[in-house]
């Protein structure tokens, strides 16, 4: 589904352009040129970013000058947005992919991949709350479920099943002791 990583990529510039819009218009609320000027840059990304096929690199360009704008006039605005975590962003990101994806995605496949996040979702959350996890298989936990949301956010649903698989494989070991004393994690299927 090579039209779901284009949905990313418009929802990414999409999400930085409502972010950095938003404080720029409240920046130039008295001055009507620069409210103009705003205006006509949002309004020629949004048409790049509609067109048929959209034209993220116009759309880009656009919010680059956005960018340069809000640099030069308000890099020391207390208020100015900064970037966001990267989980963070993928999350925002995620939010406004999600909205693009109804309109090219059949309903019988975003179904199966609304059932896959919400397996994801359900599956993480239940091995983050297991008591004893040591910071290693937390942290491998962590990264095989953003393999999992990658996989899905680019349509790769297999990929993203077997992820998931895999990440409950992660979060089901056990502590156990050795000989010397030491404890050691294994897997709870005897291993």
């Amino acid at each position: 589904m090579a039209e779901l990583y284009e949905i990313w990529q418009r929802a990414e510039v999409s999400r930085r352009l409502d972010v950095l819009s938003g404080f720029v218009a409240m920046c130039v609320a008295g001055d009507d040129d620069a409210r103009r000027r705003l205006a006509q840059l949002v309004a020629d990304a949004d048409a790049a970013l509609s067109a048929s096929p959209p034209d993220l690199d116009v759309a880009s360009e656009y919010l680059d000058e956005l960018v340069r704008w809000a640099d030069t006039e308000w890099a020391d605005h207390p208020y100015r947005p900064v970037d966001a975590r990267p989980d963070e962003t993928d999350r925002q990101t995620r939010d406004y992919a999600k909205d693009l994806r109804h309109a090219v995605v059949p309903a019988h496949v975003g179904c199966e991949m609304g059932r896959i996040e919400l397996s994801l979702e359900v599956g993480f959350l239940a091995l983050c709350r297991q008591p004893g996890l040591d910071c290693r298989t937390r942290q491998d936990i962590f990264y095989v479920a953003g393999r999992a949301a990658m996989a899905l956010d680019l349509g790769h649903l297999e990929v993203a099943e077997r992820e998931i698989r895999r990440m409950e494989q992660v979060g089901s070991v056990e502590p156990r002791e050795c000989g010397c004393g030491k404890v050691h994690r294994s897997a709870a299927q005897g291993g």
